[in-house]
């Protein structure tokens, strides 16, 4: 079993940088005043941090800062030839471009080559693409061998593409030439960032790689590899940027499991589409989407943590995890360790699970989110609890799904669960685990076969209705004065239903009645509006 992360670590990752603008150039032609008017940060305390260590949620001027000047290096390429202007810090020989001196490089024009840089491991590479083109049937098309940080820029109205034509190569018998993972390879920390497009093709390996951080800052970026699309060894983080993403292998990964301050994703900002055959997002330690939109598309899970897993913000995911395969397992969240949703919108359209924690908790405390599973529609080892947001699960399998508790204590939950007598709606661990109901709002049906229901302590009442109830059905449930509880549809036929309100009162009784004209709009079942009018009774029942 893989060990937790330390408290310490993921306070440090809470330190997210406050956006700033980044200014560029704008189009193909120098401008006169030097690209950018205005600096692309602040120097001010607190607009931009150095990166701390490998934390994904670092960002420094050097990633922010998309300007570039007339007084620049610009590497011109045109009908097969290279014109360089300016500094001594680049070269051209025999199919390549070799920068070796630190500094700011305009490239532009269609270049058939490799395009290697190799500076000091203390100094810096400005790359911007201003309208570049660059092709290699040989090497990685862009390969940086050594330096402190290389950042590409993509200028203001530019399309720029990146394009592995080869076959497929041997690794390493090519040394010094850069051979190979990636379409754009670099052996240290590299961020993309501009306001230009950017497409990276590769038929060999990897689309996009960093041996240590990869930064998404801006940029509209299409990756399409033959294995995985964007990959930081360290870590990979994006505050900004609209990027696609298809990939045979894995969509985003990041690949560092043995170092235990390392191994992190973090999306703050963007728009995020990625298709793939493995895994959507695949990382070793922690998984943060604070923001942004991703929809993932997957063969095998969506989301796939050997740690944690953590949504917030106004996040919006939708994942489809699905393989074509009868037989898949893949998950829309797999995760090791824990899962927190504590704010956005979580939507799992298909999957085996919609959210696994395979040695930790699932704990929801604010957010929509909507799951449909073939099997559980959550599960987890130690303990599933809703605090808050809302839930709807729809599931084949267990609904909820906890090898220890299942808490309620706030927000508003609808389970749809199994049509079999095999599963339950509601499931918590054989050895002392207990279902509770503390607050919040819960409604729960499925088959009667292995039903489970609220313990006797929990502190909030609850009804127990075994009953026969017909999909498609409005039901309304009343107290003895009449009042509505809750108004609700079936989606699926249930022999058990289990409700929790906080208007419940233990010992009270109440009615259920069916075919009942509902008042408010209706929401995965649930009416806004609990007030119905009419209807047939069904049955009394005593809220325990």
């Amino acid at each position: 079993m893989r060990k937790r992360l330390l408290c310490g670590l993921l306070c440090g990752l809470l330190l997210l940088a406050l956006s700033c603008g980044c200014a560029s150039s704008g189009g193909g032609e120098i401008p006169s005043d030097g690209g950018s008017a205005e600096p692309s940060v602040s120097d001010e305390p607190g607009d931009a941090v150095e990166p701390d260590g490998d934390s994904p949620a670092s960002w420094s001027n050097f990633d922010l800062d998309a300007a570039w000047s007339g007084s620049d290096t610009f590497v011109k390429c045109e009908d097969g030839n290279v014109t360089i202007e300016n500094g001594t810090g680049a070269s051209y020989a025999s199919g390549r471009l070799s920068i070796t001196q630190a500094g700011t490089y305009v490239l532009s024009g269609s270049f058939d080559g490799q395009v290697f840089v190799q500076v000091a491991d203390t100094e810096k590479v400005h790359l911007v693409f201003n309208g570049f083109s660059l092709t290699c049937a040989d090497y990685s098309p862009l390969y940086c061998e050594e330096a402190d940080k290389v950042s590409i820029t993509l200028a203001d109205g530019t399309e720029n593409a990146v394009t592995d034509t080869g076959s497929g190569f041997v690794q390493g018998t090519n040394p010094g030439n850069g051979r190979y993972a990636g379409a754009i390879h670099s052996k240290c920390s590299l961020t993309i960032n501009g306001n230009g497009s950017l497409s990276v093709e590769t038929t060999y390996r990897h689309g996009v790689v960093s041996n240590k951080n990869l930064r998404i800052v801006s940029g509209d970026i299409s990756v399409q590899a033959a294995e995985d699309g964007l990959k930081g060894k360290n870590s990979l983080s994006a505050r900004g940027g609209t990027v696609r993403v298809t990939a045979d292998g894995d969509g985003l990964k990041v690949s560092e499991e043995e170092d235990p301050e390392k191994g992190y994703l973090a999306i703050e900002s963007g728009d995020f589409t990625v298709e793939c055959g493995g895994d959507g997002l695949d990382v070793p330690r922690l998984i943060r989407v604070t923001g942004g939109t991703l929809h993932v598309k997957s063969g095998d899970h969506a989301l796939r943590s050997l740690g944690d897993v953590e949504i917030g913000g106004d996040a919006a995911l939708e994942l489809d995890a699905y393989s074509g395969k009868d037989d898949s397992d893949a998950k829309g969240i797999k995760a090791e360790g824990n899962v927190e949703i504590s704010g956005g919108t979580l939507r799992v359209t298909r999957s085996f699970e919609g959210i696994e924690s395979r040695e930790g908790f699932v704990k929801i405390t604010d957010g929509l989110v909507e799951l449909t599973a073939s099997d559980d529609a959550i599960s987890a080892e130690t303990l599933i609890e809703i605090s808050g947001g809302s839930l709807f699960a729809d599931a084949r399998g267990d609904g909820l799904d906890s090898n220890g508790d299942l808490v309620f204590s706030g927000g508003t939950v609808v389970v749809q669960g199994p049509t079999n007598n095999a599963n339950s709606v509601l499931d918590c661990g054989d050895d002392g685990g207990i279902i509770r109901t503390d607050g919040g709002f819960l409604l729960a049906y499925g088959s009667a076969g292995q039903a489970k229901y609220p313990d006797a302590t929990s502190a909030q009442g609850h009804l127990r209705i075994e009953a026969e109830l017909r999909k498609g059905t409005v039901y309304s449930l009343r107290d003895g004065d009449g009042n509505a509880v809750c108004t609700f549809v079936l989606r699926q036929d249930a022999q058990s239903v289990c409700v929790s309100a906080s208007a419940l009162r233990s010992g009270e009784t109440y009615t259920l009645f069916a075919e009942v004209t509902p008042t408010g709009d209706e929401t995965n079942g649930l009416y806004g509006d609990p007030t119905s009018a009419g209807g047939n009774e069904v049955l009394t029942v005593t809220a325990s």
